[in-house]
């Protein structure tokens, strides 16, 4: 009775241990929320709670990022907690689904880029001639070709789709020498991810960077990167339940939170209806939610960027301009036809819409609605829109401009000042009363719309704004 897995003295000792794990998982609950209380928005760093950790005198130490991993000293016990503060038992880090197996990320001499990364929630597919099927066989792109890389990852049961990005380093050579409004081309090679200084007179793109050391300034990420997913299409919100799109054609359906309602999920299809009428704050926060072992977030401006001058240069569309999508309804995945009319993704004209000029591209880039993205102007007064983010400093997951003429603020790689104009794209910048920065163009924008259109707005819920493609970085 005394001894033995069962014994009383066992039991004694696990339910002395349970009261230890609830002591120290309440500990981090605390630091959390006072870092919360003091920060006033959610974006909690390891730093943050180190703070709390040290003034309260626990013997606890924080380090990672999302995410962010605590570790005790005297009972070397390990807890992971995530963006929404949610905390996990000790050793286990089951904060969502396991993702635990990855491959991919490494230098194809075969391919000629970094091969994609797939974690056990993803897969490798390849178009069949009708729809997406497995590749098994890890054969089915060829960038130099126009084949991109595409991969479904399955969420609560919804199957989302997205393309990899390999890294490369770019170089642009104007029309006219040191005139970016009267247009140039765009030469990109890919590069392993041990290589970190540029061939000369190229840029390695910031958005594959480690920006840890220049406080991520151009909109780097924490580490160097073999490349990043990136949406397939324009995101939509669906029904776990079921995966049925919920058209938000209001603020009371679209300008939510995912912690907060439980049973809706992101999905990134072909033919929903996009994700509209939510603010750029709760945008960003909804985007992070989607996977946290995938670091999944709002698309950066690097980002778009790095999607942009991949699709301009000779691996994507050579200096043609993607078709609009010009779906009134914001279906994802539209083309514009030759006619005028709509069209869907998979047809002779729809596939023009892509940033390839066939199915294995991405969508939904040109038109469609206005995309916010992670990049705002610091210096404004009128940031309450993106409270869950924009605190005046750069980050992994945000980037912040310091001024407001594109000549001089904008960032290398970002789509704006660099290729201004091109394809007669609008490109406004951001300025103190409307500080975010948004991308693309709607529908009905005609040739105003593309993947260089840069425009601003005050980050609030309208109805030709939407939860933008979501990029997965860093997919460990």
């Amino acid at each position: 009775m005394l001894t033995g897995e069962n014994g009383i003295l066992s039991q004694a000792q696990k339910a002395g241990e349970q009261t230890d794990i609830g002591e120290e998982k309440e500990q981090i609950k605390l630091a959390y929320n006072a870092a919360v209380a003091k920060k006033q928005n959610t974006n909690v760093t390891y730093s943050d709670l180190n703070e709390e950790f040290e003034a309260s005198k626990v013997g606890a130490e924080a380090k990672d990022t999302s995410p962010i991993t605590v570790t005790f000293t005297e009972s070397n016990r390990t807890y992971t907690i995530d963006e929404n503060g949610n905390i996990s038992e000790p050793g286990t880090g089951d904060v969502i689904p396991p993702t635990t197996e990855t491959t991919g990320g490494t230098w194809s001499d075969e391919k000629g880029v970094n091969t994609p990364v797939i974690k056990n929630n993803m897969e490798l597919v390849k178009w069949d001639g009708s729809q997406f099927v497995t590749d098994d066989t890890n054969s089915s792109y060829d960038y130099n070709n126009q084949q991109w890389a595409n991969a479904k990852v399955t969420i609560d049961g919804v199957e989302s789709y997205f393309v990899w990005i390999p890294r490369y380093e770019y170089k642009i050579t104007y029309n006219t020498p040191g005139t970016p409004e009267n247009g140039g081309t765009i030469d990109v090679k890919f590069i392993p991810t041990s290589q970190t200084t540029a061939t000369d007179g190229y840029t390695i793109h910031p958005a594959f960077r480690d920006g840890t050391e220049t406080n991520f300034e151009n909109g780097e990420w924490n580490e160097e990167l073999p490349g990043i997913w990136v949406g397939k299409y324009e995101s939509s919100l669906v029904n776990k339940e079921d995966s049925s799109n919920i058209t938000t054609n209001d603020n009371t359906i679209g300008n939510i939170l995912l912690s907060e309602n439980t049973d809706k999920v992101i999905a990134v299809q072909p033919g929903m209806s996009s994700w509209r009428y939510c603010t750029i704050g709760n945008i960003y926060t909804n985007a992070k939610a989607y996977s946290t072992s995938l670091n999944s977030h709002m698309l950066k401006n690097s980002e778009w960027g790095a999607v942009a001058y991949l699709t301009e240069s000779k691996y994507g569309r050579n200096g043609t301009e993607v078709t609009i999508n010009n779906s009134r309804e914001y279906i994802t995945g539209s083309a514009e036809t030759s006619s005028g009319t709509t069209n869907d993704y998979k047809s002779t004209e729809g596939v023009l819409a892509s940033s390839t000029g066939n199915v294995t591209g991405i969508y939904d880039l040109s038109g469609g609605a206005y995309e916010y993205v992670a990049a705002y102007y610091s210096g404004s007064s009128n940031l309450s829109n993106g409270n869950s983010f924009a605190d005046g400093s750069s980050n992994e997951y945000s980037t912040a401009y310091t001024g407001t003429l594109a000549s001089t603020a904008y960032k290398q790689g970002d789509a704006t000042y660099e290729t201004s104009g091109w394809h007669d794209d609008l490109d406004n910048f951001v300025y103190s009363s409307v500080p975010f920065f948004q991308r693309g163009g709607m529908g009905n924008a005609s040739t105003y719309a593309g993947v260089f259109n840069s425009y601003s707005n005050d980050g609030n819920s309208y109805q030709r704004r939407l939860l933008p493609h979501v990029s997965c970085s860093k997919v460990i």
